[in-house]
């Protein structure tokens, strides 16, 4: 398999979302003026709505519906955001923290924040501090990352620390940190 099938893939993938993201504010601009031409419909017949027009209304408002909401789940960057939703009573600034397990092949350069040695494999964490309207988040005020190595990831976790070389590396480091801060 040649070297350029992952950028290709990436490429594809790229073009991908933005098609979906173009085909769902498209759904959602059609569901808008479909409810537009309801509401005005509905206004200009005023008190000489018959049971007929008032019917074909309400069919066009459901229609519109529809559409806005097809429009809503197809767009990647809303589907991410309910990927992310909370409970629903939840309003206002919103914390969360997620996680994911960080491989070995991902090549990753990043300190861990427990030990401070460098983490090839661990943990990553990741807090965001979010607005949220019926606990769909609106907008991200604060994200930040914490990377953990694979010893200070299995310490916290299951709260012992393995007895290995990085574990002795790290304790090692934890000493020489508390002697500096004593001098």
């Amino acid at each position: 398999m040649s070297e350029s099938t992952p950028g290709v893939v990436e490429l594809a993938d790229d073009i991908s979302a933005l098609l979906y993201g173009i085909a769902g504010w498209l759904s959602i601009g059609f569901g808008v003026l479909l409810a537009g031409s309801a509401v005005l419909n509905l206004i200009l017949a005023g008190l000489a709505l018959s049971g007929a027009s008032a019917v074909f209304a309400a069919m066009m408002l459901i229609v519109a519906f529809v559409f806005i909401a097809l429009g809503a789940f197809v767009n990647p960057r809303t589907r991410r955001r309910l990927n992310r939703r909370h409970e629903p009573s939840k309003f206002g600034r919103v914390h969360s923290v997620d996680q994911r397990v960080i491989r070995a092949d991902e090549g990753c350069s990043e300190r861990c924040v427990g030990c401070g040695c460098r983490v090839e494999e661990g943990l990553l964490r990741r807090y965001r501090e979010e607005f949220a309207l019926a606990g769909i988040p609106v907008y991200t005020t604060d994200v930040g990352y914490n990377h953990y190595c694979l010893e200070c990831a299995t310490e916290e976790v299951l709260g012992t620390r393995p007895d290995t070389a990085a574990g002795r590396r790290a304790d090692e480091y934890a000493e020489r940190e508390l002697s500096l801060e004593r001098e």
